[in-house]
């Protein structure tokens, strides 16, 4: 019995046969494949890609989640040429060399804010612990220091973790074009579906960056709002504006933090759509299943890289949103006691935005792992350009001695190792996973399940505590 090791052994080295990437960051697009010809060049899905790029790689600078120069390079003769985006980390170089990795040492810097702001901001809830009489003072002020530790520990986490993962980003970068690439060389005919996709990302970006710049200015208008109206000594009035605008400033950029997981998951979702259409358009010949297959792998090889550069990254930004909607939860039934309507509907519109976020980042891993079923079970063994399609048992089933015809016919070698692909593929479906859960719209239901459990708690606490 082949185990799933020596299957996945298979799948690796008989697909990679001639058909070994080439690393170089910062190629031209005229690099790319000659036969696709000069009006087709700009039309491809790296043109289209890499253009749009632009958008959630610059929205995750501004962010603090992206400490990586990025290269803006035109190529053609034309405005309208299009456009790649190469990186460069100068990995030899001092991480202060990059504006950008500035950006994110001071974002990191200012998550320690508390630390210096805690006993100004102890007075200042003594002040205000007035308007909460009878109304939860302890449990307040639990939830308080709560989203105060993880509202700066979380971010100041994840760009610790951007920063470290600046080398790995590199080589997943120049992989990811070069996958592009491939599908360029391959599939000669996408020119047309790829400018739409590369106009259809374009439009989602600029939509989610208007909507978060809009929820950005909200949120930080209400949380200066509720630190300007204290009346009281004026050292603890500008901590405690320091220490609210640093901590709704770092809440609000991580509203941009799925924004560049979001995008690649975009990219392998296209990917996998191109492969599962030429599947289902009946193009099944022997060539062109093997380069659907070989596509597949290049798609394979980026999902697990996604997985571990994006790997701590996933479980802080899930914490860090599970704990935000939790905490705008409570405070919503906290404001709505209080018939605070603006501070209300600001908290609503943070957990509505968050959570739609959640629920795209969510949809796009589990269409992943839908997409990869699919392909799995269409692949099939080729003859006279016919798809059969066969369950990978009935290879085994076919004896030498009993019935020759049948074990010539799917004991070649190169039947037995598609066959073996076909099994590799079939049991491991392509998921957005780290080392704690999977990425999907299942485990999203079972955060929501303990969101509205824990809410239910605090309300249970709140009623009790009559502080």
């Amino acid at each position: 019995m082949t185990s799933l090791k020596q299957v996945h052994a298979y799948f690796d080295q008989y697909y990679a046969r001639d058909y070994q990437l080439e690393i170089a960051c910062g190629d031209s697009i005229e690099e790319a494949p000659k036969k696709v010809g000069t009006s087709l060049q700009h039309k491809s899905l790296l043109a289209a890609v890499t253009r749009a790029a632009l958008w959630p790689l610059r929205i995750s600078q501004f962010a603090g989640f992206f400490p990586i120069s990025i290269q803006r390079q035109k190529n053609g003769v034309n405005s309208s040429s299009s456009v790649e985006v190469s990186v460069d980390l100068l990995a030899t170089a001092s991480i202060l060399t990059s504006p950008s990795a500035w950006w994110t040492l001071l974002l990191i810097s200012l998550a320690a804010f508390p630390i210096i702001s805690f006993q100004a901001d102890a007075q200042r809830f003594d002040d205000y612990s007035g308007a909460f009489e009878s109304m939860g003072r302890n449990t307040f002020r639990v939830i308080n220091t709560l989203w105060i530790v993880f509202g700066n520990g979380c971010p100041f986490l994840t760009r610790i973790d951007a920063i470290l993962q600046r080398t790995k980003f590199r080589q997943f970068w120049t992989n990811f074009l070069e996958m592009l690439r491939q599908f360029d060389a391959e599939l000669l005919s996408g020119a047309e579906l790829s400018s739409k996709f590369g106009a259809s990302l374009r439009r989602k970006f600029l939509g989610h960056a208007v909507i978060n710049f809009s929820a950005f200015s909200v949120g930080l208008y209400g949380g200066l709002s509720f630190a300007v109206n204290y009346e009281g000594e004026t050292y603890i009035y500008i901590m405690g504006i320091l220490q609210d605008g640093f901590l709704m400033m770092l809440a609000c950029f991580q509203v941009f933090g799925f924004t560049l997981m979001i995008f690649f998951l975009l990219v392998y979702n296209h990917c996998l759509g191109v492969i599962l259409t030429k599947l289902e358009q009946g193009q099944n010949s022997n060539d062109v299943i093997s380069k659907l297959i070989k596509l597949y792998k290049l798609v394979d090889d980026q999902v697990h890289q996604f997985n571990a550069v994006f790997n701590y990254k996933i479980v802080l930004e899930v914490f860090y949103n599970f704990m935000s909607i939790l905490f705008y939860g409570y405070f919503l039934i906290l404001f709505t006691k209080m018939q605070e309507i603006m501070y209300t509907l600001t908290n609503v519109a943070s957990s509505l935005i968050l959570m739609a976020w959640f629920v795209w980042l969510g949809k796009q891993g589990s269409e992943i792992t839908e997409k990869s079923k699919e392909i799995g079970r269409k692949l099939a063994y080729v003859e006279q350009n016919v798809v059969h399609f066969v369950p990978v048992q009935k290879a085994g089933a076919c004896d030498q001695n009993t019935n020759y015809n049948c074990y010539k016919k799917w004991n070649t070698l190169d039947c037995k190792i598609r066959l073996t692909t076909v099994s590799y593929i079939q049991s491991c479906p392509l998921t957005v996973q780290n080392s704690i859960f999977d990425l999907n719209l299942r485990m999203l239901l079972s955060i929501i399940a303990a969101i509205s459990t824990y809410l239910v708690i605090i309300v249970q606490f709140q009623s009790v505590d009559r502080s």
